[in-house]
Order: C-alpha cells, then sequence, then structure tokens
C-alpha cells in the first residue's frame, strides 16, 4: 500500500506501526517536498539566504507541515550525533518520530544536510555541496555534505539519509553536472574510503521548483541510501 490511511499508521503513543523504516523515510522524503514550495516562498520575500538560516527556517516548515498533515514526524536543526558530547557532529536537520511517551526521547528517522548551490560561495568552498577544503597548512577540512556521510562523521547508524540543495543561481543541470563531474575528479585520488563513478546523482523527479536525485554512498563498511532533494530559490 503507497499511501496508508493515518490510523494505520499511527498508534495511540504516535508510532507509525506497519511501516518498515525504508518506508517510513519514505514518508519523511514526500513530506520535506511538500515543505519545500512554502517554505522557498517565505524566505524569498523575507531575504534569507544563509546557509544557517535556510536550514533553521526549512526545520519550522517541515515540523509545521507535518503538524497540519497531522502525521507524527517533528523536525530540529542542528541535530547532535552524540548529546553527551559537547562537540558532536551535528546534521543540519534532524527528523524524529513524535512520541507521547515523556520518559523516552523520539526515535530518530534520518537526517539532512543543507547546501547551498551558488557560483558565489567562494573558492574554497566551491565544492562543499560534495567535499570540504585544505587549509594552507595542509590540513583537510571535512565539511562537505556528502563527504560527512561518506565518512561517518553523520547518520553512520542510518541506512538513508537525505541532502538539501539551495539553488541560488544557475540552473539543476548545471549543478548536476558540476556535482558528478566533482566526484569523478575525486575518483583519481586516494582517500578514505574511495570515491567510486557509482556515487554519481541520477533524477528522480521534477515538480515545479522542486527536484529530486539519488545516490549511493559508499561507506567504510557499507553503503548509504541519499536522497537529493534541491529548491530553487531564484525569484522568476
Amino acid at each position: 500500500m503507497k499511501n496508508p490511511p493515518i490510523s494505520r499508521m499511527l498508534s495511540g503513543s504516535g508510532k507509525m506501526v506497519g511501516l518498515p523504516p525504508m518506508s517510513q523515510f519514505l514518508s519523511v522524503v514526500k513530506l520535506v517536498k511538500e515543505a519545500l514550495d512554502p517554505f522557498a516562498r517565505s524566505v524569498c520575500k523575507e531575504g534569507v539566504s544563509n546557509e544557517n538560516g535556510l536550514n533553521q527556517q526549512l526545520s519550522i516548515f517541515i515540523s509545521n507541515t507535518s503538524r497540519l498533515q497531522n502525521l507524527p514526524f517533528i523536525a530540529n536543526s542542528e541535530t547532535m550525533e552524540d548529546v553527551t558530547k559537547g562537540d558532536s557532529p551535528a546534521p543540519d536537520i534532524g527528523i524524529f518520530l513524535e512520541t507521547k511517551d515523556m520518559a523516552n526521547k523520539p526515535k530518530k528517522i534520518t537526517v539532512f544536510e543543507g547546501k547551498r548551490l551558488s557560483k558565489s560561495i567562494g573558492k574554497l568552498r566551491k565544492r562543499e555541496y560534495v567535499i570540504g577544503h585544505d587549509e594552507k597548512k595542509g590540513k583537510h577540512v571535512s565539511c562537505g555534505g556528502i563527504e560527512r556521510f561518506k565518512r561517518s562523521i553523520h547518520g553512520k547508524d542510518l541506512k538513508c539519509a537525505g541532502m538539501i540543495g539551495y539553488i541560488q543561481d544557475g540552473t539543476p543541470d548545471h549543478w548536476l553536472n558540476q556535482i558528478n563531474n566533482w566526484i569523478t575528479e575525486l575518483t583519481h585520488h586516494s582517500h578514505t574510503p574511495a570515491w567510486k563513478e557509482e556515487e554519481k546523482l541520477s533524477q528522480v523527479t521534477v515538480a515545479g521548483k522542486v527536484l529530486e536525485y539519488s545516490s549511493v554512498v559508499s561507506r567504510q563498511a557499507d553503503k548509504l541510501h541519499l536522497t537529493h532533494l534541491w529548491i530553487d530559490l531564484q525569484l522568476k
């Protein structure tokens, strides 16, 4: 059943019943896609263009959309991987399953990293959707979106996760070609884990200003399914 009724999805405690983790993830992807269009109209009107602001606003729109649709998901910005460590890595957006049991923390369904797709982002950060950069002294800064998933800095306990691409200039085709070219370039260099041609993005759907792509990330011990949701933030 593709779209089970809410009564089948929820139990009294707010848990999604009868749905395996992959189905829960797909439900989250559908929710985020529906939140992206009103989110885009809002941030364009308010003039929000910085990455942190975009991620925070999107988290609010996802939670609001979930509540309006009577779905059991809540979104949280800057979700720490390990809340017992103050310096823990924190994916930009975490999606949790709402619970009415105050004694237990909400179950984490998945996480998303959000990155600007802009030609004006700066030379050091131009490949940041994929991989970070090297400092002058040679130290590598692991700030790349896909890279953080690949190195299990983010989502190490997950099988499915996501990326949000905020298109601020250029076309989706430009960024798809650019990102896939960067991945090809990385396959020619020594990295741990190694980058592979199979990790390139492939298009899934296009619906207005929202585009969906898919990729498989090869990690050290396993693979991660990555869903890429891009939203065009250019006023037209």
